[in-house]
């Protein structure tokens, strides 16, 4: 609805999807989620329950399948193919795309975006939920004002917005910038090698671990 109203657009460069599938049996799945960045594609490990694996690619669009994207990728990544040899996909691949789409305004009068209809992000960093739930937070509250004052909250909802996720949409569009550079992901590597504190602050910054540790001060 928002691109309908000219109120929100898909991220002009670069434009990527994602095919993603459920497998089993990979081999040293762990309990944490995985993120492996390469030059103009990046790969997704999550672990779910009884052994099965989310598995994810996000790069631009090429003329094969889902299927075919999704298997070329994953065996021919020197890291990931050794794990997924044994592994089944246990799922239909679903692809999705393009990704990130960004909001130009938060509404109009009498209609307010929450969710995905006030735009989302490519998906590198995870903070979609995160959009997804404080987003719908801050619309309710506008919706209720509204409601109780018969005036307009679209542009005070679009305000607000933009304090709570103005940084985090920067990062997202500097490391969708970087992952479309190979010299950029080459250069980040080479540094990652041998000082990770910029890695470690960036996975601080995208996972919100502030926020996090706010929240469990407050409720302890």
């Amino acid at each position: 609805m928002g691109s309908l109203l000219g109120l929100s657009a898909f991220a002009r460069w670069p434009r990527r999807w994602a095919f993603g599938a459920y497998y089993e049996g990979v081999a040293n799945l762990g309990d944490r989620g995985e993120m492996h960045v390469r030059a103009g594609e990046y790969i997704g490990v999550a672990p779910l329950a009884n052994g099965i694996a989310n598995v994810c690619v996000v790069r631009e669009l090429q003329r094969e399948s889902g299927v075919e994207t999704l298997e070329r990728v994953l065996a021919a990544d020197p890291q990931l193919r050794g794990r997924f040899a044994r592994a089944r996909r246990v799922s239909d691949v679903v692809v999705l795309g393009p990704l990130a789409v960004e909001a130009l305004a938060a509404g109009r009068p009498g209609l307010l975006l929450a969710g995905d209809a006030a735009g989302f992000v490519d998906p590198m960093t995870g903070d979609g939920l995160r959009f997804a739930l404080r987003g719908g937070l801050l619309a309710a509250e506008h919706a209720l004002r509204e409601l109780e004052t018969g005036v307009a909250q679209h542009q005070r909802l679009d305000t607000a917005r933009r304090s709570e996720f103005a940084g985090k949409w920067r990062v997202n569009r500097a490391l969708r910038v970087l992952v479309g550079s190979p010299a950029g992901v080459a250069c980040a590597a080479r540094l990652a090698a041998w000082w990770d504190l910029p890695i470690r602050s960036l996975v601080a910054v995208a996972g919100d671990v502030r926020l996090a540790r706010e929240g469990a001060a407050g409720s302890a």
